[in-house]
């Protein structure tokens, strides 16, 4: 019996009911007539790219050809040639929001309430009598626009010029006296994230205040988390205040988070602390979201819908809290150290240090009958081992749980197969016998590999019943 084992990250609050996890693999769909419909694949792998002085990485920007990373007290310059060159101090030490209006770039720190302004050859705070708190900024057609701190507004720099200010540059959101929380330029317009509710405004030209609300374009969903926003594949996407996670249709809110997501960011302490970022890579557009006090990181495809989750060894959540395209490749950013890295799908570990991948599949049941498993073949590719090193011959494990996935047993190990020893089968025997049997298959070796399908030899003796 084949089966394609789980492909999405399903593990509800009832394990019983499902305790699908996938852990630092992802989905592929694939062409009708290949193996599988779906298959997973690895999680790209970290090589480092360059080291900040300071860090942790608290944001990453490119403006032209060149990536400004703020790191622990400071803004760096760094090269595409990984050259990295002091900007200036920044204070804090969490999140910054960073844009840039093609000359200058602007970082806002939102604890202090403070913001710079960095060229080529300058970096000074803004110091303009009109200056108000801001917690957030981005550009639109020139203007640098603003959150101010605690309140309903918003307000604009000059035109191209983030160094000056006038009092009377400034506007409230219209349709509901919630604070706004963010802002984020999605196309051609500006989205004011709210506390309860969002607007989104447009650039229409006028004299007084160039900014006016786009009719009929009112959210009725505000924002969890500031720094979960992230903009990417046309689309806008947001942790709500109703902690679900969304991406904007059009001007709609899109629920893309699922109901077990959403269980375990209930249960979480602290999700004000999200921080979600986008990238494409190989046809796949991924949007991260981090949740750095619960030390889970959650992972949506756009391109197949489906959900997984990543960790670093010994971080809980995924090393990279940021992440931007630069230098023809994707650079993200460590949430401990100064280090940035590169996001590779040809390695298989993250900059030295193992990645533990694993996968549980679906409860294998037959109304209550009980099941015996005489074997279990996971069609993986084999012969992938390294010359030297971990990986020379490449093993993974196999663990059963007949409690609805709430414990597992024993590790089993089989081996992929040493480098070219293409024909290596995975397969398990005597796999006992349940009503109930979940499977997780685990690995650690960095190899490339790919899980196709897993297939089952399963007996139901006949008269079996419950109890």
């Amino acid at each position: 019996m084949r089966l394609p084992f789980a492909i999405n990250c399903y593990r509800h609050r009832s394990l019983p009911v499902s305790a699908q996890r996938v852990i630092n693999w992802y989905a592929e769909a694939q062409p009708a007539d290949a193996k599988a419909r779906v298959v997973l694949l690895p999680t790209p792998g970290l090589t480092v790219f360059a080291t900040l002085p300071q860090g942790p990485v608290r944001g990453l920007h490119v403006m032209g050809d060149v990536l400004y990373a703020v790191g622990g007290g400071a803004l760096y310059r760094v090269t595409s040639g990984a050259a990295v060159t002091f900007v200036g101090n920044i204070d804090g030490t969490g999140a910054v929001s960073i844009a840039d209006n093609g000359t200058q770039l602007i970082v806002v720190e939102p604890v202090s309430r403070k913001a710079w302004v960095a060229t080529e050859t300058s970096f000074q705070q803004i110091t303009d009598a009109a200056f108000e708190l801001p917690v957030g900024v981005d550009v639109l057609d020139g203007y640098a626009a603003f959150v101010k701190a605690d309140s309903t507004e918003f307000f604009l720099s000059a035109i191209n010029d983030a160094l000056t200010y006038d009092a009377l540059d400034f506007a409230s959101a219209e349709g509901s006296p919630d604070n706004i929380v963010a802002i984020k330029r999605v196309g051609r317009e500006l989205w004011l994230f709210g506390e309860n509710t969002t607007e989104i405004w447009s650039n229409v030209g006028a004299a007084d205040f160039p900014f006016l609300r786009v009719s009929g374009a009112f959210v009725e969903r505000g924002c969890a988390a500031a720094f979960s926003v992230a903009t990417g594949g046309g689309t806008v996407f947001w942790l709500g205040d109703d902690k679900v996670i969304y991406a904007a249709d059009g001007f709609k809110p899109k629920r893309i988070s699922t109901h077990a997501i959403e269980q375990a960011i209930a249960g979480y302490a602290r999700i004000d602390d999200a921080r979600g970022w986008y990238y494409e890579q190989e046809g796949h557009q991924f949007f991260v979201l981090v949740f750095p006090d619960a030390g889970e990181t959650w992972v949506y495809d756009l391109t197949t819908g489906a959900w997984h989750e990543r960790e670093s060894e010994g971080y809980d959540t995924w090393r990279c809290a940021c992440g931007v395209a630069f230098a023809t490749g994707i650079i993200g950013g460590d949430v401990r150290d100064g280090r940035l890295y590169r996001v590779d799908t040809v390695l298989y570990d993250d900059a030295g240090e193992e990645v533990r991948r694993s996968v549980t599949g679906t409860t294998m049941h037959a109304e209550q009958r009980m099941l015996r498993f005489s074997g279990l073949e996971a069609e993986m590719e084999s012969g992938t081992g390294l010359a030297y090193g971990q990986g020379v011959e490449p093993y993974v494990w196999l663990q059963k749980s007949d409690d609805g996935g709430r414990t597992f047993g024993n590790e089993r190990w089989a081996t992929l197969g040493r480098q070219g020893v293409y024909r290596t089968r995975v397969r398990w025997n005597r796999l006992g016998a349940a009503r109930n049997r979940v499977f997780r298959i685990s690995m650690s070796d960095p190899v490339r590999t790919a899980l196709i399908a897993a297939d089952f030899s399963v007996d139901a003796p006949a008269g079996t019943n419950a109890g």
